[in-house]
């Protein structure tokens, strides 16, 4: 049984980040950001709610997240050393970073040489042993694109100049990212603490859906964003006007916790659930 709910949440879990990772690859967040945060947040969760401890134990805690003592120990070590704690740079941010400070890419008073995109003599500098050098395998070409694209890199009569030694894919305000947090996590929460309801009938907090059995074609999809946006603000409206006329329900005594309601329209793209099997067997890779 609890292999089956292992393998269901995993399942689960697969779905409900690939729109993250869309977003994160997107923004320049690579698998290593990835991957710092999720140990960080594994060792959070296990300290503030399965070790009942008053210490920090570390071996408790790599029992609990899978993770080794050591990662718990750079984990708690990272996160107290506030100010110094070291940056994960982005291959991009990595082959900027050797352009503007390596002294085969730069020139008088340090500034980034314009640099051809290949060479065929060895000690002439080119974009394409900067790449090998500060990106291991990534293709240089593929790097090349995605500079350009950034507007860290510009084309000069066939050469490339570095003009912004930062990489900064296409921006995003710090709201917005802010916002993803805050509603992924009040979606989130609402729906771990509803999956006990079947303990305790009386638990959990509202949460209902309600979509068309055989999908819609996008011009009805329209219609019915157009539909939902009345309808919805109405609602939204009716909930700010219950909470105004309840606030002297508060006991100024006891602690107060942030509340809400949160309504989406989504729309569900099929082919983005197919999984990295498919895609593999699509384009023609064998699978033994």
């Amino acid at each position: 049984m609890a292999e089956s709910v292992k393998h269901h949440l995993k399942a689960a879990l697969t779905l409900l980040l690939k729109p993250l990772v869309r977003l994160l690859i997107a923004q320049g967040v690579t698998h290593a950001d990835f991957s710092e945060t999720a140990k960080e947040v594994y060792v959070e969760i296990a300290l503030r709610h399965f070790d009942a401890e008053g210490k920090v134990n570390k071996s408790r805690v790599a029992i609990l997240t899978g993770l080794t003592r050591k990662e718990v120990k750079n984990v708690v070590d990272r996160t107290l050393e506030i100010g110094n704690k070291a940056r994960m740079f982005s291959r991009p941010e990595r082959v900027l970073t050797g352009w503007y400070s390596d002294p085969k890419y730069t020139g008088p008073y340090g500034i980034p040489l314009e640099l051809p995109y290949e060479s065929s003599d060895l000690d002439d500098p080119s974009f394409v042993k900067l790449v090998r050098a500060y990106s291991g395998d990534m293709a240089p070409r593929q790097m090349l694109t995605e500079l350009l694209s950034s507007g860290s890199v510009v084309e000069l009569d066939q050469r490339y100049k570095a003009i912004r030694r930062n990489y900064e894919p296409a921006p995003l305000s710090p709201e917005i990212i802010s916002r993803l947090g805050d509603i992924g996590y009040w979606v989130f929460s609402t729906i771990a603490k509803n999956m006990e309801k079947e303990k305790r009938q009386d638990f959990g907090f509202f949460e209902r859906v309600v979509f068309a059995d055989d999908g819609c074609t996008d011009d009805v999809i329209e219609k019915f964003d157009e539909y939902v946006k009345v309808r919805g603000q109405k609602l939204i409206e009716e909930i700010d006007v219950w909470f105004a006329t309840n606030e002297h329900a508060n006991d100024p005594n006891q602690q107060r916790k942030d509340t809400g309601f949160y309504m989406v329209h989504y729309v569900d793209n099929k082919e983005e659930r197919s999984g990295l099997r498919e895609i593999l067997l699509e384009r023609g890779v064998d699978i033994d």
